[in-house]
């Protein structure tokens, strides 16, 4: 009889058989767990480090909003309601840009317009709210400007708005419908950006006189290479009455020195070099408003300006000085308020 043993060819057959068996028990075991571990068009198999970011849930800057609102008197409304997305240590410039005009035909002389922008971080802190009351007086565009920095401390969106309010109802004005053109926009400020003090206001300038109201400083290497702008914004008010001109509660016009004649008054904003001992080596450029009259019926009035220089490439001094002055031509005192008045300085 043939042999059976371990050594015999049959029992060859049979091993070779078994091990075929066995390598394709690993092979589908093998085919599986990878096909478990996740392959390309798997998306399990994406790590979180390799997966795109999530873009933040409003615009980011620049960005700006502009609106139209209608108001009755006596009114008041908001609008230009939107929200950017701020990044952390990262400086914006909010700026409010707004017409209006009183319709020929209407009630009295001039109406009352006061209005405010307010831009807050939805987390909380510190915020913005600028702007200002003027008397528009009949058929004549009159314009609101003013400017703020806001900040946060980490990622996170800002709601922002303007508020036009009207508000008195015993005036000749009652009734009158007017609409409202307002913008604001929000921009990154990429150097030295930074606020004038408001110390020393509000203040009182007599007939004839000429002070510096806001004053700024920036180091250039703050300022870096390129050009400065300069946004001021001043909340003028003549003493034609004694209660007209009131903040800080108190009268800032004097019953003997009032003139229902008003006061004629212009703005200067002025960008300078200065050096180590604080002497002023350059003057890089100045701007200065037209005479502005602010007579009995306009008696409130926010005169603005905007100037933009180059920094020079080898300056004189290591420091830039900007300053807002005011000018009183008079008859009437004019008092300058610290509510609605702002300087803001930014690289360009």
């Amino acid at each position: 009889m043939p042999e059976t043993g371990p050594g015999s060819a049959g029992s060859r057959r049979t091993w070779l058989a078994g091990g075929a068996a066995l390598l394709v028990a690993l092979a589908v075991i093998i085919g599986i767990a990878v096909v478990r571990g996740g392959g390309d068009g798997d998306p399990s198999a994406t790590s979180p480090s390799s997966a795109a970011p999530s873009p933040p849930p409003f615009p980011a800057a620049p960005v700006s909003h502009a609106d139209v609102a209608t108001l009755t008197v006596p009114e008041e409304t908001r609008f230009a309601q939107s929200t950017f997305w701020a990044e952390a240590g990262t400086t914006y410039a909010v700026t409010m840009d707004l017409r209006s005009t009183k319709p020929e035909g209407s009630g009295g002389r001039s109406m009352y317009l006061g209005v405010t922008l307010s831009c807050s971080p939805q987390a909380g802190g510190p915020g913005i709210s600028v702007g200002g009351t003027q008397n528009m007086l009949t058929g004549e565009e009159t314009e609101y400007r003013n400017q703020g920095l806001i900040s946060v401390p980490e990622d996170g969106p800002i709601d922002c708005s303007i508020k036009a309010s009207a508000p008195y109802d015993d005036v000749a004005s009652d009734g009158t419908t007017f609409a409202i053109d307002g913008t604001w926009r929000a921009e990154q400020a990429e150097d030295g950006a930074t606020e004038a003090p408001e110390d020393g206001l509000p203040r009182n300038l007599a007939d004839d006189a000429v002070d510096d109201v806001l004053l700024a400083e920036v180091p250039l290497e703050e300022l870096g290479e390129g050009e400065l702008r300069a946004l001021a914004s001043l909340h003028l008010t003549t003493c034609t009455i004694v209660n007209g001109s009131r903040e800080d509660d108190r009268a800032w016009c004097s019953k003997d020195d009032l003139d229902e004649a008003g006061s004629t008054a212009s703005v200067e904003l002025r960008a300078e070099l200065v050096d180590a001992g604080g002497e002023v080596c350059e003057v890089l450029g100045e701007e200065t408003t037209e005479p502005d009259y602010i007579d009995l019926y306009r008696h409130h009035r926010l005169l603005s300006l905007e100037l933009v220089e180059t920094v020079p490439g080898t300056p004189c001094g290591d420091t830039v000085r900007v300053s807002a002055s005011v000018h009183n031509d008079g008859p009437a005192p004019l008092v300058v308020h610290r509510s609605n008045s702002s300087l803001v300085v930014v690289g360009e």
